[in-house]
């Protein structure tokens, strides 16, 4: 347990970097900034690592995972970019992922990722309130 806070911990640092990046396309469409969250980043690196574990994209128990906080949650996920920008843009271009992004309803993220052990490296973006 420890090591996946410390995991989410990294994670948040780093969600915190791109938040920039996701609240200014969030404000490019009229939407509120994104606040960086630690409880969701804790969850989204608790999803890389399933993924990359498992070597597997996947929203595997999704709804376990988000059920005991209060208030909406999306997810989104992805595999093979090498960088949080790659993996933003993905999602950015998918319309599922993009409709999450801008979605009224969320006010915090936490983002994360973990690599497999054949070197595929997975994401995951949490959307939610707490």
């Amino acid at each position: 347990m420890r090591f996946a806070l410390a995991i989410a911990l990294v994670a948040l640092g780093c969600a915190a970097a791109r938040a920039e990046d996701i609240n200014s396309f969030r404000r490019a469409h009229g939407l509120q900034a994104l606040t960086p969250s630690s409880a969701m980043a804790l969850l989204a690196a608790e999803q890389a690592n399933s993924m990359a574990g498992r070597n597997h994209l996947d929203h595997n128990d999704y709804k376990a995972r988000l059920g005991f906080y209060g208030g909406f949650h999306a997810e989104n996920v992805a595999y093979g970019c090498p960088n949080e920008d790659c993996a933003y843009r993905a999602w950015v271009r998918s319309p599922g992922h993009r409709a999450n992004m801008l979605l009224r309803n969320v006010s915090t993220y936490g983002l994360a990722s973990a690599t497999a052990a054949n070197g595929r490296r997975y994401w995951a973006l949490e959307l939610g309130n707490e």
